[in-house]
């Protein structure tokens, strides 16, 4: 068995161990039954994209957060300092299975409270892209504290600043600079699996979210080896 294949495992029995596949499970079905319930398919067809992507932030941003607390506290990342493990394996096994619940997450949310009228490949893309981008960030501002309680602060304000594109989408303001916001490029491949954008927009979302996840990995390969391999304090 691969190291990578071993990690995987381990982080799934961590994240099973916590129940965190039942706790976004009831979320996501309750989210999607209320929707389903109180809006029209005309207001669901605009709405879906920011929907479909509503509850990666809570899942990769702060769940890969939690997660590493949980395992400084227990010890298992002191293991990655005298292991062969490393850092890059940590990290991918960490991204493979955010990225996993977060499409099943927003597959749950979409299917059940819209059906099937939607492109799936731009969605999953965006899930995928929207997932790794906000894990990697949420693992580089996580391995910097020591507490639970010292990084929530930190990736709550973390999480509304990604989340600006949202006062794009409602128009609220449609100011350019907010394209240039890593998340912009989910939210328009989202926003293609229900509704029309144009080529360029799309070109854009590829290049710039294919981009801005590769510095976040890269971003959270660097903080590993710092505060983790190298046991540097914040």
């Amino acid at each position: 068995m691969s190291r990578l294949s071993a990690t995987l495992r381990l982080d799934v029995q961590l994240q099973a161990r916590n129940k965190v596949y039942w706790i976004v499970g009831v979320i996501a079905l309750a989210l999607a039954l209320v929707l389903r319930a109180f809006f029209s398919p005309d207001q669901l067809h605009f709405f879906m994209p920011l929907l479909a992507l509503s509850g990666i932030g809570i899942t990769a941003l702060f769940l890969v957060g939690v997660l590493l607390m949980l395992e400084r506290t227990e010890g298992t990342l002191d293991v990655v300092l005298v292991s062969p493990l490393r850092p890059g394996e940590y990290l991918a096994s960490k991204l493979l299975t955010v990225m996993g619940l977060a499409l099943v997450e927003a597959a749950a949310i979409t299917i059940i409270a819209y059906g099937l009228g939607f492109t799936g490949f731009w969605l999953v893309l965006a899930v995928l892209l929207r997932a790794s981008l906000v894990a990697a960030i949420g693992i580089s501002v996580a391995v910097r504290y020591r507490s639970i309680t010292h990084f929530l602060f930190p990736l709550a304000g973390l999480s509304v600043l990604l989340d600006l594109p949202v006062v794009w989408y409602l128009e609220l303001w449609p100011s350019p600079l907010l394209y240039l916001l890593p998340t912009m490029p989910s939210l328009l491949l989202a926003k293609a699996a229900f509704l029309p954008v144009g080529p360029l927009h799309l070109v854009y979302a590829g290049v710039w979210g294919s981009l801005a996840t590769a510095l976040a990995i890269g971003w959270a390969m660097h903080s590993l080896d710092r505060f983790v391999v190298q046991g540097e304090r914040r």
